[in-house]
């Protein structure tokens, strides 16, 4: 359950069928071959060196109310607002683009968010079952 509530939050994990979620979009990263699925499923993550335990303090602290927006809906409307995010992260990059320090900072405070929105899904998940 942690782990698929993670991936419906990685937007290429809702992405297009036929690049297999952007794992066929071959691109840059800092230099070295890589794809544009393996930058936002783990590249950018790890390029920007924190601990799980960093990662999760550095978060923005929400009101009750923002909170209660990002756990509001369903399951599935919480993938497609995953596929429409996947419709930018597609726009971001073209096949063979070089990738680096502009992607990171344009993009990674997406990946925060995301991340923050996935554990607070999981929680409200994880109340429903054992409430």
């Amino acid at each position: 359950l942690v782990h698929f509530m993670g991936d419906l939050h990685q937007p290429l994990h809702t992405g297009r069928g036929e690049d297999k979620g952007g794992n066929d979009i071959q691109v840059r990263w800092f230099g070295k071959g890589s794809n544009l699925h393996r930058v936002w499923d783990s590249e950018m993550i790890d390029d920007f060196q924190m601990s799980f335990t960093e990662l999760a303090e550095s978060t923005d602290k929400l009101s009750k109310a923002e909170v209660n927006k990002i756990k509001s809906g369903s399951l599935l409307d919480w993938m497609y607002e995953s596929k429409e995010l996947s419709k930018k992260v597609y726009a971001s990059a073209e096949i063979g683009e070089k990738l680096g320090y502009e992607y990171m900072y344009h993009w990674f405070p997406v990946v925060h968010d995301q991340i923050q929105k996935g554990g607070i899904k999981l929680a409200e998940v994880l109340n429903e079952i054992f409430s």
